[in-house]
């Protein structure tokens, strides 16, 4: 009787990235309202608009689910630190930062907190300054690095305490701050917010995409 040689292993899939490039868009000063950033996301919703300073407009694709959910998870862990006690209000990735140059940045989480909501936009805190002391971005399959990255450095110009960035799938986080290094960690159990946000623990076992076999 012949026997069949054996199957060779198979390597590990990797995840299939396909990455897709914000599109820029150049604006005359001030050509774009609150009014207009609202007709075009309710126009798109599958897409991102975002205006870096008031003469870029910059679009991207939705995250997709599974960020979304990832991104929810922190957003919940921020809810149940509110609760404990902290002072401030948590957003998600619809709500839209104005910073004092003109800019409309998104976010995947953010933590504002009362003082700072007070001092740039009253309670709603959606006046011009209206920066989050904490910013989450969680890349998501469309997503270069590279951009994020830059994002990223932009929110720390204007003004954000904490930013992390992470990479759900090789499970990176890089931990950003005024004035510092950037930190890089490798597939951490949990994100503290100390010093900026003492007390603020995120564990990070829902936030991994799974490793495929």
């Amino acid at each position: 009787m012949v026997s069949a040689p054996p199957r060779p292993k198979t390597a590990p899939r990797a995840i299939v990235r396909s990455c897709v490039d914000p599109i820029r868009i150049p604006l005359p000063d001030d050509a774009m309202t609150w009014e207009d950033l609202a007709k075009l996301r309710a126009a798109n919703p599958g897409y991102r608009f975002e205006r870096y300073g008031k003469n870029e407009l910059v679009i991207t694709m939705g995250s997709g689910r599974k960020s979304e959910e990832r991104a929810t998870e922190i957003s919940t862990e921020l809810s149940l630190w509110k609760r404990a006690g902290a002072n401030g209000s948590v957003a998600g990735s619809s709500a839209i930062s104005e910073a004092e140059d003109g800019s409309w940045l998104l976010a995947d989480a953010s933590w504002m907190s009362d003082e700072r909501a007070a001092e740039s936009g009253g309670e709603t805190g959606e006046g011009p300054g209206a920066v989050p002391e904490l910013i989450v971005e969680v890349v998501s399959w469309t997503d270069r690095i590279s951009v994020q990255k830059r994002k990223m450095e932009r929110w720390i110009e204007r003004g954000i305490l904490l930013g992390w960035l992470i990479d759900p799938y090789d499970r990176i986080v890089w931990v950003y701050r005024p004035g510092r290094d950037v930190e890089e960690l490798h597939e951490p159990a949990e994100l503290r917010g100390d010093p900026e946000l003492p007390g603020l623990v995120v564990p990070m076992d829902n936030i991994w995409a799974p490793r495929e076999d």
